[in-house]
């Protein structure tokens, strides 16, 4: 049964359009093109979304959207359009409609390759928010080099509005400085005259530093941020789970063990005495939004595991959330994305907001000084 793609001119394929769109490949490429075994396998696919544009009994165009079990990116595989329906708006319609369909399917970023020498594809794709990211040599059997575009899925005219609107990004400038600069550029949204720079990167890792983490310099916890930001006149809060510090699971030395829960403990101590708020519960994507909507930035704890594939905590801030992606900004970003930003979709989110074996979470809450 086929079912309309909500807000498109545009369908979901089904088996019956198989040599339809086996014609549809044939008239639109004369190289490259998908064969009809491949698309039979991608019609009965869960992994694919073959999507089209008709003209009462004819296909005027095609496009396929992939994606991978447990992944928050979709890739355009392709996009087709008839020679005689060209010029008519059908391949603007049908990226529309991938994007859409991208985004509903719980997808936070899409991909696609074109031929480097298209330039009217490349202006299709940059009028519906792509970007280059990068270039594949050889990629198409005539030895065509192809551009790589992506598009985040994060809709900012639903963000939340407010402070988060003002967060500005700030590159570490050291491997073990991601929570002192995601703290950074917090309290520089609340109070735009807080100092943004190295000195102040340094001088923040120095306050909240648990002094050992597996090997290198300490990171930093939950509660030395929240110390942090508590000693320059911020509202916080901390979500933490009770007993042994987050980072002792990869830490072996007894010695070092015994350092970070000592370091740990004062922190918390002296949260406690002024009466910040520490909720030993994990922190939900839930609560995250609740904090977005009353004006407060959350920095949360994620395990870059499934990001970079390294066995290491990383702090980032969430500065968004449009109903089904959250926008963060990393402080690990150099060059992807212009405001070191990323979109991350709420499924996985879920996944990496947790870090170690015990698959704890974290998060320090700010909100505006008193």
């Amino acid at each position: 049964m086929k079912r309309a793609i909500q807000g498109q001119e545009v369908e979901l394929a089904s088996v019956e359009d198989l040599e339809k769109l086996d014609g549809l490949e044939r008239s639109a490429f004369e190289s490259d093109r998908i064969s009809r075994r491949s698309w039979q396998r991608m019609l009965a696919s869960p992994s694919a979304r073959v999507l089209v544009s008709r003209s009462k009994d004819a296909l005027e165009g095609a496009c396929v959207v992939l994606r991978r079990k447990g992944s928050s990116v979709a890739r355009l595989y392709s996009i087709a359009v008839a020679p005689a329906a060209r010029g008519s708006g059908i391949a603007a319609k049908l990226l529309g409609a991938a994007l859409s369909d991208a985004r509903r399917s719980g997808c936070a970023v899409l991909r696609l390759e074109s031929r480097l020498d298209n330039a009217a594809a490349h202006r299709l794709f940059e009028r519906h928010g792509f970007s280059q990211s990068g270039r594949k040599a050889a990629y198409y059997e005539d030895g065509e080099d192809a551009l790589c575009f992506q598009r985040d899925l994060f809709d900012g005219a639903l963000m939340q509005g407010g402070v988060a609107h003002r967060v500005r990004h700030y590159a570490q400038t050291l491997d073990f400085t991601c929570g002192p600069c995601a703290l950074l550029m917090a309290m520089s949204a609340m109070d735009p005259s807080t100092p943004v720079n190295q000195a102040a990167e340094i001088r923040l890792w120095r306050e909240a530093t648990t002094v050992f983490m597996a090997a290198g310099h300490g990171g930093s916890g939950p509660f030395g941020l929240a110390r942090s930001a508590l000693k320059r006149g911020f509202g916080v809060s901390v979500y933490a789970a009770a007993g042994a510090s987050l980072f002792m699971d990869s830490v072996r030395d007894q010695h070092k063990k015994d350092v970070i829960q000592l370091v740990e403990n004062d922190f918390r101590s002296e949260l406690v005495e002024h009466q910040v708020p520490i909720y030993a519960r994990p922190v939900s994507p839930e609560s995250l939004i609740d904090h977005l909507r009353a004006g407060r930035l959350p920095i949360v704890l994620i395990s870059l595991w499934r990001l970079h594939r390294e066995k290491t905590p990383h702090w980032v801030v969430i500065v968004g959330f449009d109903g089904a992606v959250f926008r963060v900004l990393d402080p690990m970003a150099r060059s992807s994305d212009p405001d070191g930003g990323m979109s991350i979709s709420l499924g996985e989110f879920k996944k990496i907001a947790r870090y170690g074996r015990r698959r704890r979470t974290a998060a320090v809450v700010i909100s505006g000084k008193k």
